[in-house]
């Protein structure tokens, strides 16, 4: 992107949105980031460059006065970051279907319709959809299930965008964060106690377990080797360079993994996992030899594409 060209950046008031907001403007281009409250303003305006606009991507008609504020400012658009989102934690059978509803309605249902809204300009600059999703995507673990099903559902809406628009110009990718210095755990902290606080036997002990542990969460040692419970955190700025890459490069990637060697380490232990237990199955069932050979020739084709 030599030119200066046009972004938009759901939920830019804090965090991974606010810091890509502030990199993509840093460099010339025109950036809308959306916020949900008015005071939030202030947290754009002082970055050159960035437009604030009110939008909750669950209401369709804040979406659309967006898409009015777009097409008269008369600069297109070429890129689409959605980033907005929420997270909560707890077991399956402490949440509802409203609080359910909720999380995919952000976190799925939000990045849809804001595509499906700004689609036609897309379509025209032949542009770039960029949305943020989680290595939780590719994973599971106790306690973080709605999350990582909107997330799980995420990786393959962003995989069907690639296929369905990529004839028509436009490409999209997925950004995939393990722990990032935000403070998306700490807004979503009260949910996820008042959550765990309401379980019914026989899972109260657990659950009461899980709330005190992240009310007083242990500190880090960064002498000491990551792990479960030794945690590092990337910057957002780490996001913030791939979700550039995915609008800028020549040749975006479908997926962008930004974590920690151990974070990243344990996504492709996850990931080798499914595709043994794919593998183990009645009706085909490769040996050693055929698995590893049958991933070299995946490798072989990357290489030469």
């Amino acid at each position: 992107m030599r030119e200066t060209r046009a972004v938009l950046v759901t939920g830019a008031s804090a965090g991974i949105g606010h810091c890509v907001v502030r990199t993509l403007a840093e460099r010339g281009h025109i950036v809308y980031g959306t916020i949900r409250k008015d005071s939030d303003v202030e947290k754009l305006k002082g970055i050159p460059g960035a437009i604030p606009l009110r939008v909750d991507v669950t209401i369709p008609e804040q979406i659309h006065e967006a898409v009015e504020t777009v097409k008269n400012r008369g600069h297109g658009l070429f890129g689409l970051v959605n980033n907005a989102g929420i997270g909560e934690l707890g077991m399956l059978n402490t949440w509802d279907d409203a609080a359910l509803r909720q999380i995919f309605d952000v976190n799925v249902f939000g990045p849809h319709r804001m595509t499906n809204a700004f689609l036609s300009f897309l379509l025209e600059s032949r542009g770039r959809i960029v949305n943020i999703g989680s290595r939780g995507g590719m994973m599971s673990k106790p306690y973080f299930g709605p999350y990582t099903m909107t997330k799980h559902a995420l990786e393959s809406y962003t995989e069907t965008l690639r296929l369905e628009l990529e004839r028509y110009g436009v490409k999209a990718s997925i950004v995939q964060p393990g722990g990032v210095a935000t403070s998306i755990g700490d807004a979503s902290l009260p949910g996820t106690v008042a959550r765990c606080r309401k379980a019914k036997p026989p899972f109260v002990e657990e659950c009461q377990s899980l709330a005190d542990a992240l009310l007083n969460p242990p500190s880090r040692d960064d002498e000491a080797e990551e792990s479960e419970t030794n945690r590092r955190l990337s910057p957002p700025e780490a996001v913030a360079d791939a979700v550039l890459h995915a609008l800028v490069s020549g040749e975006p990637k479908l997926r962008y993994l930004v974590g920690t060697e151990w974070e990243v380490g344990k996504t492709l232990d996850a990931l080798v996992d499914k595709l043994l237990d794919e593998n183990d199955n009645p009706t085909l069932c490769l040996n050693q030899e055929q698995l590893i050979a049958r991933l070299v020739d995946r490798l072989s084709a990357r290489s030469t594409s």
